[in-house]
């Protein structure tokens, strides 16, 4: 069984018995009421013409003032038993009337209804001819309250003073009239329900055979394509809107299917496209991962030859300038005065000699400087390094690395000035490495500003102490301050403008800030100056964690 037929038949089944059971709500109500009125209507119709003939026969000798005639006249016409005839006088007692025990007491008592009392009071006030259906001891009975007015025929016994006389009532049971006219009702009614329901019946029936049974075959061809059946046909027959939707509906089926099948040889493609790039991928990484191994191998190499290579020359020329400084000192004392005023070869070479010793120690003692930088830095990368840590005062190393810069600065001009009020600014670390990673700084910010200054700040940051180096140089792009901290690698590479220095300062300092588990930044714009930043920690990290500091980019 179709879910969808079920759901669908039982709620418009459900509608439209629900309309009809309103508007058949709504004839019958209205219908009732026409029937009490029609009802009403019918027998004071047929009630009428009786009355008339009765109020004709006791008023001829009403008028005559015979009284003996009247009661006759009442008396004729308790033969009826369904007819109660009373005449009241103004207060509404019975004075004659087919029922002798009605005589002498109030109408209003003989008749239960309170409703009755209120029309006989209206007919003692003033001209009435009212009637009503009323129901006494079960029985319907057609009540009738017609006013007595004091005609001028009836001056003769009453006079002319009072308007009315009384009222005459009439009571007849019409048990009979309204029994047929109920099972009238009845059976109208009865063919109103029938006609009523063989429509609902038609009109359901026409509404499932048009539409709930096509509509339950399209949502039953629609569950066949959600599982996957694409060759499906919503037939439903007809030429109407749905007939139409079943052929829109089997269109678009179609041109899912086809492009499913294109769908499908795209994704051939596309796995045969994928299978191809990931072997190339996989190729390509192994390769990169060879690269990376020779990289790395060839990274150690490099740093065990600069290691084996500075040795190796430390020891020589720790000689060379030994003996250097040696020569220069002998000549300047023993043979430079004995050359003084001589104009020949001797004396000119003794002066070149002169002139070249001190050049030849100062490359020497550059070249030395420059092999235990590359010492230092080996040993750092490496982590051969011995740490001596202990506790220091890092406004005091800051102060001692910006005296040992001073006459360099002062060289250039530059101001050079050291902002550590307040502290002291206690730590523990290696004090030697930290002043030597801040001179290296310090070197770079001077060697690097042609005017200005450069200044020196030391300062607390949470749980961490920071030294800050701002000069008002020529700045740094963004591309280069990462570089910048790479061996080897000075800012300004070309021939007219190198600054003086290895390319190894900034390498140094960055390795000894990550073995106290700090680190350097650099802030800077081009133009206007730089700030490197070197943070360490109060208290050095365990050394497990400072070995992953030491080890990360």
């Amino acid at each position: 069984m179709n879910p969808f037929r079920h759901s669908l038949g039982v709620k418009i089944a459900a509608v439209a018995f629900a309309a009809t059971l309103l508007v058949f709500a709504g004839i019958f109500v209205v219908d009732f009421s026409w029937y009490q009125d029609n009802l009403l209507l019918e027998l004071k119709a047929s009630s009428d013409f009786s009355a008339e003939l009765l109020q004709m026969a006791v008023e001829e000798p009403m008028k005559k003032g015979d009284d003996a005639a009247t009661i006759r006249q009442f008396e004729n016409l308790s033969q009826y038993g369904h007819l109660a005839l009373f005449l009241t006088d103004a207060k509404g007692t019975v004075t004659y009337s087919n029922r002798q025990s009605a005589l002498r007491r109030h109408v209003a008592g003989l008749i239960p209804p309170g409703s009755f009392k209120d029309m006989l009071d209206l007919g003692l006030t003033r001209p009435l001819d009212h009637s009503a259906l009323l129901h006494i001891d079960g029985a319907p009975y057609f009540a009738e309250v017609k006013t007595v007015q004091n005609a001028p025929s009836c001056h003769h016994c009453h006079g002319a003073s009072r308007p009315i006389l009384g009222a005459v009532v009439m009571l007849q049971n019409v048990s009979g009239q309204y029994a047929r006219l109920t099972q009238f009702h009845f059976r109208r009614t009865a063919f109103l329900f029938l006609g009523l329901a063989a429509l609902l019946a038609g009109l359901l029936y026409y509404i499932h055979r048009v539409f709930i049974t096509r509509v339950g075959t399209i949502t039953q061809k629609t569950e066949e394509v959600t599982g996957g059946n694409l060759d499906v046909r919503f037939d439903v027959g007809g030429s109407d809107e749905l007939s139409r939707l079943s052929e829109h509906l089997t269109t678009m089926v179609a041109g899912r299917k086809r492009a499913e099948g294109k769908l499908a040889g795209l994704n051939r493609d596309l796995e045969k496209l994928v299978a191809r790039r990931t072997r190339d991928l996989a190729r390509k990484a192994a390769e990169l991962e060879t690269a990376n191994r020779r990289l790395v191998e060839l990274d150690r190499m490099k740093t065990v030859f600069l290691s084996t290579v500075s040795h190796e020359f430390k020891t020589p020329l720790t000689a060379v300038l030994g003996f250097a400084r040696l020569m220069a000192r002998r000549f300047h004392r023993d043979i430079l005065p004995e050359t003084l005023g001589r104009r020949d070869d001797f004396g000119r070479s003794a002066a070149q000699i002169a002139e070249n010793l001190p050049i030849m120690i100062e490359e020497g003692e550059r070249l030395a400087e420059l092999i235990d930088k590359v010492i230092d830095l080996t040993d750092l990368e490496s982590g051969s390094v011995e740490w001596k840590m202990a506790p220091m005062d890092l406004g005091r190393t800051a102060a001692r690395a910006v005296e040992n810069v001073r006459q360099t600065a002062r060289a250039k001009n530059l101001a050079l000035t050291l902002e550590a009020d307040d502290g002291p600014y206690d730590m523990r670390g290696d004090q030697d490495r930290l002043t030597a990673a801040l001179g290296h700084l310090l070197k770079n910010a001077v060697a690097f500003t042609t005017e200005g200054g450069v200044t020196c700040r030391v300062r607390r940051v949470d749980d961490e102490l920071a030294v800050d180096v701002i000069d008002t140089g020529r700045g740094i792009s963004p591309v280069d301050q990462e570089a910048i901290f790479e061996t080897f690698r000075q800012l300004g590479d070309h021939l007219t403008d190198k600054p003086g220095g290895t390319g190894l300062g900034l390498a140094i300092a960055r390795a000894v800030a990550r073995g106290h588990g700090g680190r350097i930044t650099v802030q800077s714009v081009p133009g206007q100056g730089s700030v490197f930043t070197l943070s360490v920690p109060l208290t050095p990290p365990a050394p497990d964690e400072l070995d992953q500091t030491r080890e990360a980019p």
